[in-house]
Parts: C-alpha cells; sequence; structure tokens
C-alpha cells in the first residue's frame, strides 16, 4: 500500500514539473532539492559546478512561481500533511 501511494506522489509530483515547463535538469535538481539534499551536494552528484545548480534551482521557482527550497517542498507536502477529516 505505500509503494502505491508513493508512486502516486512521484506520479503527481512528475506531473506538476511538466505543467511548470521544467527542463529534465531542472526537474533532477527539484527532487534533490524536495529530497533534502544541499546545492552543493547536487553539484557533486550531478557532476557540475554549485554555481550551475544555484542558477537552475533559480529557475524552478521561477517557473514555480515560489520562493524557495522550503516553499517548493512544502507545495508537495502541504497535502500529505493535512489533518485527517472524519
Amino acid at each position: 500500500q505505500n509503494k502505491t501511494l508513493i508512486n502516486g506522489l512521484s506520479t503527481k509530483i512528475h506531473e506538476q514539473f511538466k505543467l511548470w515547463g521544467l527542463t529534465n535538469a531542472e526537474t533532477d535538481v527539484a527532487l534533490l532539492i524536495i529530497k533534502g539534499f544541499s546545492l552543493e551536494e547536487i553539484a557533486g552528484l550531478r557532476g557540475t559546478s554549485e554555481r550551475t545548480i544555484r542558477d537552475q534551482a533559480a529557475s524552478v521557482y521561477h517557473k514555480a512561481k515560489l520562493k524557495n527550497r522550503i516553499e517548493l517542498s512544502a507545495y508537495f507536502l502541504e497535502e500529505l500533511l493535512s489533518p485527517i477529516s472524519d
């Protein structure tokens, strides 16, 4: 059951990224940001400069009309953490 929920969330995240018009690189960066990696860590994982990652992250925030990594994560987590209704 958890695997089904995780797959559903992953699908929704990717659908939203497409709606925002993210490139493949921006999608990778956004996913790693949501997972909690720092820009420095993402640069190491992707084999690129931290400046490139910073620019890609800024592009993600701009396209999504969000301010920062906190708002990006909150965008997807907000519904998961909403109170359970009876």
